[in-house]
């Protein structure tokens, strides 16, 4: 259920890593959405407006001022997500936010114009009928589109 990334809008695949801090007794798991609190790594909350910093790229648990975790950060990757619920080609184009942990997009927060943070850009990405799977691009994001 967590985010993995899968190719970009702009035709770069390479998959830059940003190391930042962890926050301590925080687990930071693979593929979750994370931000940033006070300035360290903290997996997103789900909370809407919050801005997420990218996709943790391995799960580290913050035990000092010195464990840092790779950060997914390209405003133009796109991460592959199932969703808690099934998503509609009429979807497309919608903002979502997390669930709490940031691992999955939570269906029911889609909306047209929204300050949550990803936006569906494709669906069924596996071509297997599976509706609730699709591909996202961060839409609300730390260091990039800021108001």
């Amino acid at each position: 259920m967590a985010f993995e990334p899968r190719g970009s809008l702009t035709g770069d695949l390479t998959e830059a890593l940003t190391n930042f801090i962890v926050s301590n007794t925080v687990i930071v798991t693979k593929g979750n959405s994370v931000t940033l609190v006070a300035g360290f790594v903290e997996n997103a909350s789900g909370d809407v407006a919050e801005d997420v910093l990218g996709v943790a790229a391995s799960t580290v648990t913050g035990t000092s001022a010195s464990v840092e975790v790779g950060v997914y950060c390209d405003p133009n990757l796109l991460y592959y997500n199932d969703a808690d619920g099934d998503l509609a080609t009429a979807d497309l184009g919608k903002v979502y936010r997390t669930l709490a942990g940031g691992a999955q997009i939570d269906q029911s927060t889609g909306a047209a114009d929204s300050t949550q943070q990803y936006i569906l850009v494709k669906t069924d990405p596996d071509g297997d009928g599976d509706k609730s799977k699709g591909l996202f691009k961060p839409y609300r994001m730390l260091f990039n589109n800021r108001e």
